[in-house]
């Protein structure tokens, strides 16, 4: 089922037939590859191709953006962004957390950073950069009601 479309790009619910693809370029681009579920990624699809792909992960007392991809050859044509408002319109609360670390990115769509942050993602920040996140790694928040 089609969920979103623009002119090249449909934004469906992942399957599990996706996640080989999608778990080879969470790999590839160094991405949370913590719990990997196919319910909670959806797919950016250009035609038949994956071009790229995010989740809303669920945390124990907080949900999170994560895993948020895009191809390299399609990059720089709005699908990161695309894919990011899609979560965001279905984000089951309010205020919509990452930990990201490239938040200049996700300042320029209205994320900003906040410390320390909800208890399980700044210790999941404080695992998984151990090995490999760049210096600025943050956790970020954008609330809807703010747009």
């Amino acid at each position: 089922m089609c969920l979103v479309r623009n002119d090249m790009i449909d934004i469906r619910s992942a399957s599990p037939d996706d996640m080989p693809f999608i778990k080879e370029c969470i790999e590839k681009f160094r991405l949370d590859d913590e719990d990997l579920d196919y319910h909670q990624f959806i797919a950016a699809m250009d035609g038949e191709e994956i071009a790229g792909f995010g989740r809303i992960r669920p945390h124990n007392d907080v949900y999170e953006l994560a895993s948020v991809g895009v191809v390299e050859n399609k990059r720089s044509q709005g699908i990161g962004r695309m894919i990011i408002e899609y979560l965001i319109n279905h984000f089951p609360s309010d205020e919509v957390y990452i930990t990201t670390d490239i938040p200049e990115y996700f300042e320029r769509l209205g994320f900003r950073k906040i410390a320390p942050g909800p208890k399980e993602l700044v210790a999941k920040l404080k695992r998984v950069c151990k090995s490999q996140c760049r210096e600025d790694a943050a956790v970020m928040v954008y609330k809807k009601c703010e747009k």
